[in-house]
C-alpha cells in the first residue's frame, strides 16, 4: 500500500520559530512586568502607611487620649499612647522610603493632628512616589502616583 505518510507532530523548525517569538515575547514583557511589581510595592507602603495613621487618629479618637506616632531606632513607626505601643508599622527600605517632614504627629482625642507630609518614594523616583498629608483637622490624604496635591502638581522630590 503506497500512500501518503502522516505527519505526526512539529518539525524540529516550526519548534524553532516558536521558542524565538516566546523568548521576543518575554524578553519585552518582562522590565515591564518588573516596573509594574515596583510600583506596586510603592503603593501598598503608601496605602499600608495611610491605614497606619488613620489608625492612630481612631484610637486617639475612641480613647478620648492623645495618639503620637513617631519613627523609632528601627526605623519602624511606632503609634504610642504615653508609653504603651498600640501598633508598629514596618518599612522595608528595599521596598520603599518613607519620609517625613516632622519627627512626631500626635493626634489629638477631638481627632485633630500636628500637620505633616509624608513621600513614599523608591530609589528617588519622585514619578513614581506617592505624597500622603496630614492635615491639622485631622484628615489624611494620599495623593495619586506622582502628584504633590489634587491640582495634579508633578512630584519633583522624594522629599515632603
Amino acid at each position: 500500500m503506497s500512500g501518503k505518510k502522516q505527519a505526526l507532530g512539529f518539525t524540529l523548525v516550526e519548534l524553532m520559530i516558536v521558542l524565538v517569538l516566546l523568548a521576543i515575547v518575554a524578553f519585552i514583557a518582562v522590565p515591564n512586568f518588573t516596573d509594574l511589581i515596583e510600583r506596586n510595592r510603592t503603593q501598598a507602603q503608601a496605602e499600608e502607611l495611610k491605614g497606619f495613621l488613620l489608625f492612630a487618629r481612631g484610637e486617639a479618637v475612641s480613647r478620648s487620649t492623645s495618639i503620637t506616632v513617631t519613627q523609632n531606632d528601627n526605623d519602624e513607626w511606632v503609634a504610642k499612647r504615653g508609653d504603651e505601643e498600640l501598633r508598629q508599622l514596618a518599612q522595608n527600605p528595599e521596598q520603599a522610603q518613607i519620609e517625613a517632614s516632622v519627627d512626631e504627629i500626635r493626634f489629638r482625642s477631638n481627632g485633630t493632628a500636628t500637620a505633616a507630609s509624608f513621600t513614599v518614594c523608591q530609589n528617588d523616583e519622585a514619578a513614581k512616589g506617592y505624597r500622603l498629608e496630614v492635615q491639622a483637622s485631622g484628615a489624611i490624604s494620599l495623593f495619586p502616583q506622582g502628584r504633590t496635591d489634587n491640582e495634579n502638581t508633578e512630584m519633583t522630590s522624594c522629599t515632603p
